[in-house]
C-alpha cells in the first residue's frame, strides 16, 4: 500500500505541489521529482540543435578585467555527443574561407555518423547507451549527495518557486569517478512549483578541484556557477544563460582568475531538414521549431 501511494505521488506533480516542503520527507520526495524531470530534459536536449554565445573575461588580482573574448557556435546533437561549430569570432561573422571550413567540419562529422559500418553503429549505440546511463545517474546521484533545506517561496520570471538550499553529506561519496563533482559543492536552487522544473542555480566549490590530477588545472573551493532555465513555448525547459566563476591554477605555475558566461538561444529539434548555415537569431531568441 505505501509503495503504491508513493508512486502516486511521485507521478502526480499536482499533488507532489501541494506537500509540506517543511517536513524533510515530503521535501526529499519533491527534490527528487525534480530531478527525474531534469534527467528528462537532458535526454530531450540531445536531440535539439541550439546556437550559444559565449564570453571569456580573464581578471586581474584584484577582479578587474583584463582581455575579453566571445564566441558563437552552432551546437548540432550527435548520438555520441555534440558538435560546436564555429559561426562568430568576438562578435563578428567569420571570413568566408573560415566558414567554408567549419561547414566542411560538420559536414563530415555527419556523413560519418551516417555512414558508419554495422562494427561502427554497434560501437556508436553502446556509447550513445553509456552517455545516457551516465546522465541519468548523475541526476540519481544528485539526490542523494546533498542535505536539502527549504527556504521559502519566491517569484521568478513571474511565476513562483520553491527555494531550497544543498549542503553536502558529510560521508557522501560518488559511486563512480566520473561523479566526483558532487562531493565538493553547495549551493541553492529554485523550483518552479507549476512544472517542477528548475528554474535557477547557484552552486560553490567547497573543496578544490584538481583536473588531470592538479597537472592541467586546480580550481580553488569559492569557484562558482550560476545557470537560469525557462520554459520555451510552453513545451520544454532548457538552459538559457551561464556564469562560471573559476579561481585557481593552470599547469601548476599559471595563476588563472575568470569569468565565463553564456547565452543559449535558437532551439531547434535536429532532424534532416535542419540548415545547419549561420544566420541571426529571431527576435525573441527562444524558438523552439520542429525539423523533422
Amino acid at each position: 500500500m505505501f509503495k503504491t501511494v508513493l508512486a502516486l505521488l511521485l507521478a502526480n506533480p499536482i499533488l507532489l505541489a501541494a506537500v509540506d516542503l517543511n517536513r524533510e520527507a515530503d521535501l526529499r520526495r519533491f527534490v527528487a521529482r525534480v530531478a527525474e524531470n531534469e534527467r528528462k530534459n537532458r535526454f530531450r536536449e540531445m536531440g535539439y540543435f541550439y546556437r550559444l554565445q559565449s564570453q571569456r573575461i580573464i581578471l586581474d588580482r584584484r577582479g578587474r578585467e583584463k582581455k575579453r573574448t566571445s564566441s558563437t557556435y552552432e551546437v548540432i546533437p550527435l548520438d555520441d555527443g555534440v558538435y560546436r561549430k564555429l559561426i562568430r569570432r568576438n562578435g563578428e561573422p567569420l571570413s568566408e574561407k573560415e566558414a567554408r571550413k567549419q561547414q566542411r567540419k560538420a559536414d563530415a562529422r555527419l556523413r560519418r555518423q551516417r555512414n558508419l559500418s554495422p562494427k561502427g553503429r554497434a560501437k556508436r549505440e553502446r556509447k550513445q547507451a553509456e552517455r545516457r546511463r551516465k546522465e541519468g545517474l548523475f541526476w540519481e546521484e544528485a539526490v542523494r549527495a546533498f542535505h536539502f533545506h527549504y527556504r521559502g517561496e519566491e517569484v521568478l520570471n513571474g511565476r513562483p518557486v520553491a527555494v531550497v538550499d544543498l549542503l553536502p553529506r558529510e560521508n557522501y561519496r560518488p559511486p563512480e569517478k566520473d561523479l566526483w563533482i558532487l562531493d565538493k559543492l553547495k549551493g541553492r536552487i529554485w523550483i518552479d512549483r507549476e512544472d517542477l522544473q528548475l528554474s535557477q542555480v547557484e552552486m560553490e566549490f567547497v573543496k578544490p578541484v584538481k583536473l588531470a590530477g592538479g597537472l592541467v588545472a586546480r580550481l580553488y573551493k569559492g569557484s562558482t556557477l550560476w545557470v537560469r532555465q525557462e520554459k520555451l513555448r510552453d513545451e520544454v525547459w532548457f538552459p538559457r544563460r551561464f556564469e562560471v566563476k573559476m579561481n585557481g591554477r593552470i599547469f601548476l605555475i599559471k595563476g588563472l582568475n575568470m569569468r565565463m558566461t553564456g547565452e543559449f538561444s535558437d532551439y531547434r529539434r535536429f532532424g534532416t531538414s535542419v540548415r545547419m548555415v549561420p544566420a541571426d537569431p529571431p527576435a525573441d531568441g527562444d524558438s523552439v521549431e520542429r525539423e523533422e
